[in-house]
């Protein structure tokens, strides 16, 4: 009986050990992890640090800033083209509106109307 008492103990604390063990390999994973991102954001912000901006980062906000301009005029372009569309593609029905307008009545067509009259 005690050498079953001793044998259950033992096999616990070998499990007991294995998990400890376990947890040991992951907390020193997890500081090596936390390392490097302090590492990182130190990187990171004396890269991006205000006061010392890199002139790659100067250039690419210049040309989005322009590009934004450049984009908006052409938006305000392609407005005004539409517009200019839209009255071009009203110019054939005036033209045939103002060419039934001014047809003048036919001679025989008019005779015709004053007759009954």
């Amino acid at each position: 009986m005690i050498a079953l008492a001793v044998s259950l103990n033992l096999v616990v604390a070998l499990f007991c050990f294995y998990v400890a063990w376990r947890l040991w390999r992951l907390s020193k994973t997890l500081g090596a992890a936390a390392d490097a991102l302090v590492n990182w954001d130190r990187k990171a912000h004396k890269i991006l640090d205000p006061a010392v901006i890199p002139p790659a980062i100067l250039r690419g906000q210049s040309g989005t800033a322009y590009l934004r301009q450049s984009y908006s005029l052409l938006q305000f372009q392609l407005l005004r083209l539409e517009q200019v569309m839209g009255i071009v593609n009203l110019l054939p029905m005036a033209n045939r509106w103002i060419r039934v307008r001014g047809r003048r009545p036919n001679p025989k067509i008019k005779m015709a109307l004053s007759k009954r009259r």
